[in-house]
Order: C-alpha cells, then structure tokens, then sequence
C-alpha cells in the first residue's frame, strides 16, 4: 500500500539559523606589469590577461619571473605589490593581471656604448630580451659571442668579460671602444586603455576563486585619472550584484603631469574629477632602502594587516605604520609637517606623516570628501565596512534563494542575521544593528511578484580624527595647601 509505514524513523528538517559566509576582508586586485618575458616562450601567453591567485612569494616568482631583489618596481608594479605583501607585511593572498605583453611591448637599442670596467660593464637598461649583439669599433668590427668571450644577467643587463678571451684582450688595448645592440622589455609602452580593458576582468575572480576583491589597485599606473576612474568604475556591481571596499590611486608625483607642490594636489583631484566615495587618493611616493613604492600599494597592504588583527573591516588604515623610510615627490624626498599632511587631509587626500610614531599612512577620507559630508561616503573605514556586509549577506542567503516566501523563510533570515549583528557589535566592530522587514516597504503586488525587501540599520563606528581635551585650573585644589 503506497505510503503505508509501520515503524519508527527520522526526517531531516533545515536549521532554522543560517550561519553567515565567511568572506576574505582585504583582498586587493592588482592590474599591473610582471616580467614574464623571463619565463619560457611558451608560457608566456597564458600569463597576459589572466586573474591569478597568489599565496606566496615563491607563487609569484614562479608564475611571473618575478625577482623581488632586483626587480625595478618603476617598471614592474606586480612585483612591487609581491615584495610588500609577503615580503614586509607578511600577508595573503593578492589576486593578479598582468597586461605586459612581452610581444609588443618592447624596444630596440640600436647603438649603445658600452664601458667595461674592472672586466664588467652595465647597460642602460635591465630586462634584455633575446639575444645581445656586442662588437668592438675597429675599422672591422668583430662581434663577440656569449659565453664565449662574455656573459649576460639579463635581468640586471650586467656584462660579465670571460677572462683569457678575445674582448678581454680587446679591453686591454688602448682606445678600444665597444657598442651593444639589443631588444630590452618596455612595460613603460603599456597604455592607459590596455589597462583599463584589463580592469574588466574583475568580474572572473569570483567565479575562478570564490574570492571577492575588496580593494582595486594599478600600481605605476593608477596616477592616469582614467585608469583611476575605471578602477572606481569596476568597485561597483561586481558580478551585478557585489561591492569592493574602493580603488587606491595615486596623484602623479613625477614626469609630465607631476604635482610636485603638495598645495597643488587639491587643485589637481578637482580638476581631473577623483572625487569619488569608492577612492582611496594618495599623495607621494615611499622610498625604503634603494626602493621607490607606491603609496597605494602600502596602503593596500595595511588593510589586510589591519582587517586579519581585527577579523572585521571597520577600522581606518590612517595611523598605521608604513613600511617607510621617505616619502617622496618628483624625485626628491620632501618633509610634509602635521599641517600640510592636514591641509591635504581636509582635501580628501591620503599622505605619509612621520611625527609621533614613526612614518603612517594619514587619512581617514574618501576622494568625495569635502564635497560630500555623509559619514557612510566620507570615510575609507564606512565604504570597506558596508562593502563587506554586503557581500556577506548575498553570500549567506543565496541558498535561500527561489525558495517560498512563508514566515519561517523570513524568520530564519532576520534571526540569523540579528544574531551575526549581534555577534559583531560584542567583538566592537559596530555599536549596534538590526534587519527588520517592513510592511510599508513590501506592497502586497511586490510580494505577489516575488519581491522583497529587508531593512538593515548599522551602527558604524567611525574614526576618532578629531581629539580634543578641555584643560581648566580648578582653584579649589589649592586648599591642599593648608591640609
């Protein structure tokens, strides 16, 4: 008989709780340059325009070529964004796209003068590509071979004389003159839209990793307003449906378009329209060591270290060591007092301070900021904080999803997540929070539609940016005097 049963079992029901989705805080997305041209021809195609997830250091040099001691960070900002990373600050993991195509993107030294010195001599560029044609300037020319009579560290494009050979012989004869000609990578031959095109494949990290970006960087290239703009552009609406934290940018502090007066750098955001909620707008370049970094690659770096101590995104980067011994414009280092740092503070623009603690990022603001004065947009720590909470809830009720709306549907969506609110105001990353559904917000034919809405309310906390402590003599002490 169909349905008879006599006995005793069990049935599984779904949990009325749903436990939240545990989403990665600060995973920045780099567009940049990598050396691929150092690995095998036959790899390098596969390593242009593709979104790569990277653990480790040891990833990045295997998948790019990338050599962080002797990588020029000018040139390479994929490799400068590795060194920082998992170099000085120790975190994970980034997610990369090299547009440097070492097909196109070359150039050729036809007639260089070479001068050897204590049997070594160094090009002008590092990064040689293919062979070297080096010969001396006799009446006939002879042209040396490598490995035979020299060697080249093609990274570095350091010559390296064979001793006993015929160029060390050559060296030796007074007068003798040596020229070089060869292929060297140019990733200084990227342009602004070959990066901006790149910038779409923002919407591949989710579905290759399951990981959302919360903040987009173009190192060496994000002081082009329209790279900066597009990187804003590509924060928003992942997927359709997620958020980033914002875009780091920085102001071009040397070549054509430098702003070498900090004065300036207001007048210069203004006027190129970084004036967005979703940017991070830095002002300077940080030198540590023989090292030239980008200011929004540190600050990039920050939020990860920031955001695994805290385990939420709320709190500002401002404040927090940089991995710093300089902060540098057009060159030459400059000393920005509390003053200037402020000036460009009250500007929406971010900047290194070495006063109290040391060399710190210094900025709580957005680019939107003093034009727009609603604390969700005015604050980095508010756009990161709603980002991820948005992120979050998608990433927690998509299960949920096409399922019927009854009240038990509701009721396991409101209570799981006043309790995950709950939960993140005891560990003080928000001072309050609730999700309710309103009736005034559904109208009956919205939910004969299938369409509802939820309404959450956050407490967020905001940065402490202006201190201030009222001294006052209080004469009544003096009565100590007398016992």
């Amino acid at each position: 008989m169909a349905g008879f049963f006599h006995g005793i079992r069990t049935r599984q029901l779904p949990t009325s709780l749903t436990p939240p989705a545990r989403i990665e805080t600060a995973i920045p997305m780099v567009f940049g340059c990598a050396p691929i041209h150092r690995l095998p021809t036959e790899e390098q195609a596969s390593k242009l325009r593709q979104v790569v997830l990277l653990y480790t250091l040891a990833e990045a040099e295997e998948f790019f070529g990338i050599d962080v001691e002797k990588d020029d960070f000018t040139k390479w900002g994929i490799s400068e964004v590795a060194y920082c990373k998992f170099v000085l600050f120790g975190s994970a993991p980034i997610l990369a796209v090299n547009v440097f195509d070492p097909a196109i993107h070359t150039a050729n030294v036809a007639a260089e003068s070479v001068l050897f010195s204590d049997g070594v001599a160094k090009l002008a560029h590092s990064d040689v590509i293919g062979n070297l044609t080096l010969r001396n300037n006799a009446t006939t020319p002879f042209t040396y071979t490598e490995n035979t009579h020299y060697t080249l560290n093609r990274v570095t494009g350091v010559v390296t004389v064979v001793e006993d050979s015929q160029l060390a012989t050559d060296i030796e004869a007074t007068g003798m003159a040596f020229t070089a000609a060869y292929t060297r990578a140019a990733p200084e031959n990227v342009t602004a839209a070959q990066v901006i095109s790149a910038t779409m494949l923002t919407e591949e990290a989710f579905p290759k990793f399951r990981l959302i970006p919360n903040v987009l960087i173009a190192p060496n290239f994000s002081q082009i307003p329209a790279v900066a703009a597009a990187l804003v552009t590509r924060t928003q609406r992942i997927n359709g449906i997620f958020n980033a934290g914002g875009a780091i940018a920085d102001i071009p502090t040397e070549g054509t378009d430098a702003v070498t007066l900090y004065s300036s750098a207001p007048a210069y955001k203004n006027a190129q329209n970084l004036v967005s909620e979703n940017l991070y707008l830095c002002y300077g370049k940080v030198r540590l060591g023989d090292d030239i970094m980008n200011m929004s690659t540190q600050a990039a770096c920050i939020l990860a270290e920031i955001d695994a101590r805290n385990g939420f995104p709320h709190e500002s980067p401002s404040n927090e060591n940089l991995k710093m011994q300089a902060l540098i414009v057009n060159g030459n280092e400059v000393v920005l007092d509390l003053q200037k740092a402020n000036f460009l503070n009250a500007n929406g623009i971010t900047t290194a301070l070495n006063f109290v603690n040391g060399w710190v990022l210094w900025g709580n603001r957005t680019a939107c900021y003093p034009g727009v004065l609603d604390t969700k947009d005015t604050f980095f720590s508010s756009r990161r904080m709603l980002a991820w909470h948005g992120n979050r809830f998608i990433l927690s009720y998509w299960s949920r999803l096409d399922k019927p709306m009854t009240r038990v549907w509701i009721e396991t969506i409101v209570n799981s997540e006043n309790i995950f609110i709950a939960g993140v105001v005891a560990a003080g990353a928000l001072l309050g929070g609730r999700i309710e559904l309103n009736q005034e917000q559904n109208p009956i034919t919205d939910l004969m539609d299938g369409k509802v809405v939820f309404h959450t309310l956050l407490g967020l906390t905001t940065p402490a940016e202006n201190v201030e402590n009222l001294l006052e003599v209080d004469p009544s002490y003096l009565a100590v005097l007398f016992g």
